[in-house]
């Protein structure tokens, strides 16, 4: 068996490829793991976002299911086939409230800056729209010169039932409500206002119209302003809180309850239009998939960019051993799965030096070659020329096998 034969084969039998320890070696070391590192954590962060963004659980959010939660209201509507929009952006609820419809808004506190309440106030006016405010506060006096808001007795009043101690349709449909007993109530600034309604109050001797709901004309629409302990998801269900709730928002419009949040509202020292800051107005998870590029893209210019260092200087020609290169070919076939084209090489090979022994022309076809080959080693011609010509190896093991045929009928040819 001759040296480059051998070496072929050897290289053909060996393993089909590295070991798991050896790509698993291979793969730390390579700049893919980081890439795919990154991704992951870009996945997983973006997965929380999404899981802990589920729920808002600020006091009546629409979607809070705590107690001070607001979402048993708004599916109790939309469970009476009341068409109710829910939003957190400030352009939503301009546009409904240019639609001329019905707008719930969670006023309380400093929920909304004086701008944006000054710009849905003016809006509400032009459209006809019907405000209806929740716990407004002192802010009530920004939405309209009508109402005023104090404190009684200093809050100091007991938890008890109020009777709607007015005529208006919608409170005494509603019936009794409940009083938490700090004292918050809305008087009218005139002493005879017109068309207006002021039901539920805890003083019901004071002559100035005052309670702790208030209904009053704002341009073509109205202005409601409602308690807060009516909507939570623990009182909902108390005397008429639904049925008042119900009553005021106005069954033949489009509901939208608007829940401000301070990003996106108009403000005094903003130069911009109503809306804020744009990249607030995406979606959480696009922000968190922003964030998230930034250190992938960090990570990506120092794996890709990097400097591989000086060139190596190497003295040329440079000399590559013969059985180096014989079996580095033979890797590569194996890896590829190339039997026929290493078969090939092998008979082209033993065809060649069989032609140099029986002193046989350069251009000699194959076929006399094989059968000289035959005749001269006393073996079948028809077994000569299936190795040597046209037997196909199907795996591994029959490639072997053919090789060592090949070997075989050379080691049976003796030089002339």
């Amino acid at each position: 068996m001759s040296a480059q034969t051998d070496v072929a084969i050897r290289g053909t039998r060996s393993a089909g490829g590295p070991g798991f320890r050896q790509r698993a070696g291979g793969l730390a070391r390579s700049a893919a793991l980081w890439v795919i590192a990154a991704i992951l954590l870009l996945l997983a962060g973006i997965v929380t976002v999404l899981v802990r963004g589920g729920e808002n659980t600020a006091t009546l959010h629409y979607e809070s299911t705590g107690e001070d939660g607001g979402h048993a209201f708004v599916e109790v509507l939309r469970d009476h086939e009341r068409d109710v929009t829910t939003t957190e952006r400030y352009l939503d609820a301009a546009g409904a409230v240019d639609a001329g419809g019905t707008v719930l808004i969670y006023a309380d506190g400093y929920a909304l800056t004086e701008e944006a309440m000054t710009d849905l106030s003016d809006r509400a006016r032009e459209s006809g729209a019907h405000l209806v405010l929740i716990d407004p506060q002192y802010s009530v006096e920004t939405w309209t010169d009508a109402l005023l808001f104090d404190m009684l007795s200093s809050g100091d009043q007991q938890a008890s039932t109020l009777a709607p101690g007015c005529s208006a349709t919608v409170p005494s449909t509603a019936g009794t409500v409940t009083n938490p007993g700090i004292g918050e109530e809305y008087f009218a600034t005139v002493s005879e206002p017109q068309d207006s309604v002021f039901c539920y109050s805890a003083d019901p001797d004071d002559p100035a119209p005052h309670g702790m709901f208030a209904s009053v004309p704002h341009g073509e629409g109205t202005l409601t302003v409602l308690s807060q302990e009516w909507l939570m998801n623990s009182t909902i269900h108390l005397e008429g809180h639904m049925s008042l709730t119900a009553g005021v928002l106005t069954p033949a419009d489009p509901i939208t309850y608007y829940y401000p949040v301070e990003r996106d509202q108009p403000r005094a020292d903003d130069d911009t239009s109503p809306g804020g800051n744009a990249v607030w107005l995406f979606p959480q998870w696009a922000v968190a998939l922003l964030l998230w590029s930034v250190p992938v893209v960090v990570v990506a210019l120092l794996v890709y960019g990097r400097r591989m260092g000086p060139l190596a200087i190497e003295p040329l020609p440079v000399v590559v051993p013969a059985a180096e290169t014989v079996r580095g070919r033979s890797a590569l076939l194996q890896r590829a799965g190339g039997r026929a084209e290493a078969l090939r090489d092998l008979r082209a090979a033993a065809l060649v030096r069989l032609g140099r022994r029986l002193a046989l022309p350069p251009d000699t076809p194959a076929a006399e070659v094989s059968a000289r080959a035959a005749a001269a080693a006393g073996l079948d011609p028809a077994w000569t020329e299936e190795v040597l010509l046209t037997e196909v190896p199907h795996d591994d093991p029959s490639l072997i096998r053919i090789a060592i045929d090949i070997t075989t009928i050379e080691s049976e040819v003796h030089p002339l």
